[in-house]
């Protein structure tokens, strides 16, 4: 069955009379993108399931109405798209700053389009789906409270028709998806009011639209009536097709007195004062406002017997307000943790647990976890604020991973975790296992004090990729001797808190720039990367203090050695003229560190110290032929979208930058640049030069260094593994997965 048919009329509904009679494998109360995806998933799988809702369908709801790539994967998934083709395609996300322009994520690779679908149209399909797969319905039914047992399991709830009859519903379990006021969430004890109250949206359509992108275009933040205070707000502007488009703002909570509704008009006369594609737009329609909650916490989205999915379990993206992607996966993974439930026996206790692991694994490091978080919000907004306009890597990965959390193809988030997994063979290995062992331990430690790390550092496409990491490197020449799962893994921890707390402080201002600006007003950006770096360092010792201190001193002193390189790096930034075996030296000295820490840590644990200076070298050749590769493809990237190129916004100028500089062909544009400092600028510029440079062979130099340094290694899949690495280092190329 498809996503669009039969028509709602042909499917019969429930009564209450049948509904109260069965006992259901689960009874959902909520039909919109949440609920309908649980009632897919658990009847694809054979589940019996009810959905009731308090309204009947179709019917509108407030809601930006746009849907992220990574809900187009969703919704494919669960075959509604061919119901949607009608529906107008966006090609990514256009974020305004106030002041400072604007920048555009545009999705590429799979699934490299959005959506922007009115609730009416994408609830009505979803519930269509639902029902044509199997789930019964029972429309204007509104729960009212739980029913449990003596254990305080929840079995069922009680609702109440709109004729004012009352109906008891039972089941295996309880998905709530009832919206972020719902009253199952906060008759479970599960929902608390925030201390700055909740926040709210209000949404309305608009016609008159010029010619609008096809992005999903969001402006940061809005101000109050006087336009002198900066409000915990933002606006958006979806085209919705045909000169019409969503427009709506959001308040994350109450402030200064705020009114949603004088907040929405002063919106839209922004909107034609400072866009000229919406200068003649007139609002159309009435306009719909709904509550926000921004508390998610994964203990507080789960109890014996009842999920909480969606706005119920406050999934709502605590930046932009977006929620329909986060509903449909909590969905899916309600429903998945049910089934698996049922299937084994298991209570209904223990699908409360296992849910509240999962929301946590997938979604912890993006949500707040509670009122304490906040705060950081929003030190991390005037961090976005201060960083805007900057093209240093570390900001574009904080930039992209708050803003566009889904992601949006291959860039700064690609470049962090390529899936080298059919590189890397040792199967009588745990490697899976250990990877997955120090990738929890890292969420664990992080996620507590700044939790938007976890989505910016170990935000994986799937649970088994084996990412190019520190620890990937230390974990396989571990395998080289007998080392206890513990302390190899407590190891790759430390050393990937030591490497995350590097590359932190790598986004603070070069000397020079921090001189220039000694009297100017703190910037945002430094104190993110000195308050993280230091953060991530502390965290780096302490974990290695506990489980492995004897590996300490060679942390600490590669972190020393790695910041003589990078003060080395500043302190000759801007000088075109500088000798290649100079600037390689550095690299050796600076970011090469990180290639050949984790093999010497790694012959350390295995106590191979007869092997201790081959694996040193082949870590220090791996890295030079990494970085060097990373150089030269960083030629034909935009500036910063990739933390392991050299650093042009702070000066450093890459090798095949300097060999281009120092032909008379780039001499031009290099002393443009000292004047403009604009990188994109200036590799336009420069790239008739960097195009007659040979390309590859200093990294495959290194390469075969580092492939020849591992001769007194044993054979096998550790030496093979090594191998395979040094030479995707170069290729960039890794086989294609095997799909069992």
């Amino acid at each position: 069955m498809d996503g669009y048919g039969p028509f709602a009329e042909d499917l019969p509904l429930a009564t209450p009379a049948e509904a109260a009679a069965e006992t259901w494998d689960a009874v959902i109360v909520g039909a919109g993108p949440g609920g309908s995806a649980a009632a897919i998933e658990l009847t694809r799988r054979g589940r019996k399931v009810i959905l009731i809702d308090r309204e009947d369908f179709p019917r509108d709801k407030s809601c930006g109405d746009g849907i992220t790539r990574s809900g187009i994967s969703q919704l494919k998934r669960l075959g509604i798209l061919p119901a949607l083709t009608d529906q107008q395609e966006v090609e990514g996300v256009r974020v305004h700053m106030r002041n400072r322009g604007h920048r555009d994520f545009r999705y590429e690779g799979e699934d490299d389009y959005g959506l922007v679908v009115p609730r009416l149209i994408l609830d009505d399909c979803l519930l269509r789906q639902a029902r044509a797969e199997g789930a019964a319905f029972l429309p204007k039914c509104r729960a009212d409270d739980l029913v449990t047992d003596e254990s305080g399991t929840v079995t069922g709830v009680t609702a109440r028709m709109q004729d004012g009859t009352t109906v008891v519903l039972t089941g295996y379990m309880v998905i709530a998806a009832d919206g972020a006021a719902s009253r199952l969430a906060k008759a479970a004890g599960l929902r608390e009011t925030p201390e700055q109250g909740y926040g709210t949206a209000l949404r309305g359509y608009v016609d008159g639209c010029g010619d609008t992108p096809p992005l999903l275009e969001i402006m940061l933040p809005l101000t109050d009536v006087t336009d002198r205070y900066l409000l915990p707000s933002y606006g958006w502007a979806f085209p919705t097709g045909k000169g019409t488009a969503n427009v709506g703002v959001g308040l994350f909570c109450r402030a200064f007195d705020a009114n949603v509704r004088t907040l929405f008009d002063q919106f839209l006369d922004v909107l034609r004062k400072d866009y000229p594609e919406y200068s003649g737009i007139q609002l159309s329609g009435t306009t719909l406002g709904a509550p926000l909650r921004f508390d998610f916490a994964p203990e507080r989205a789960a109890h014996s017997g009842l999920l909480l999915v969606g706005d119920a379990a406050g999934l709502i993206s605590p930046f932009t307000g977006e929620g329909i992607s986060f509903a449909l996966e909590s969905g899916a993974l309600a429903a998945q943790t049910t089934d698996r439930c049922l299937r084994t026996g298991a209570g209904p206790w223990v699908a409360a647990d296992d849910y509240a692991l999962l929301l946590g694994d997938r979604f912890a490091g993006y949500f707040t976890l509670g009122n304490r978080a906040s705060r950081r919000y929003e030190f991390i907004w005037r961090v976005l604020d201060d960083t805007f306009e900057s093209e240093k890597p570390v900001h574009n990965m904080l930039r992209r991973a708050v803003l566009v959390p889904e992601g949006t193809g291959g860039d700064v988030e690609s470049a962090m975790l390529d899936d080298v997994s059919p590189l890397v063979r040792v199967p009588e290995m745990p490697l899976g296992d250990d990877l997955r062992d120090v990738g929890a331990r890292l969420n664990h430690i992080v996620r507590t004090d700044w939790p938007f790390l976890t989505r910016m550092f170990f935000a994986g496409k799937r649970a088994d990729m084996v990412a190019f990491r520190p620890s990937l490197l230390l974990l396989l020449t571990s395998y080289l001797g007998d080392v206890e799962a513990k302390r190899r893994r407590a190891a790759a921890t430390a050393l990937e808190l030591a490497y995350l707390g590097f590359l932190a402080q790598s986004g603070i201002r070069g000397i020079e720039a921090a001189a220039a600006t000694a009297d100017a007003t703190a910037n945002w950006g430094d104190k993110l990367g000195i308050l993280t770096g230091d953060y991530l360092l502390a965290k780096a010792h302490e974990v290695g203090a506990r489980d492995c201190p004897d590996l300490v001193p060679s942390i600490l002193s590669a972190m020393a050695s790695a910041c003589e390189g990078r003060v080395s790096e500043l302190r000759t930034a801007w000088q075109p003229d500088m000798a290649v075996e100079k600037r390689i030296a550095q690299m050796r000295q600076c970011m090469a560190a990180f290639f050949r820490l984790p093999c010497e840590l790694g012959a350390m644990l295995a106590e191979q110290n007869d092997l201790s200076g081959a694996l040193r070298d082949y870590g220090e050749n791996l890295g030079l032929a990494y970085l060097l590769n990373e150089d030269e493809l960083a030629l034909d990237r935009p500036p910063g979208s990739t933390p392991f190129a050299s650093d042009l916004s702070s000066g450093l100028f890459s090798v095949p930058v300097l060999e281009a500089a120092q032909r008379q062909t780039g001499g031009a544009a290099v002393r443009a640049f000292l004047s403009h400092r604009d990188p994109a600028r200036f590799l336009a510029e420069l790239s008739p030069a960097t195009r007659h440079i040979k390309r590859r062979k200093l990294p495959e130099e290194y390469r075969d260094q580092a492939i020849a340094a591992l001769s007194p290694l044993p054979r096998g899949g550790v030496a093979k593994s090594l191998s395979a690495l040094a030479g995707y280092a170069v290729s960039r190329q890794v086989p294609k997965r095997r799909v069992l």
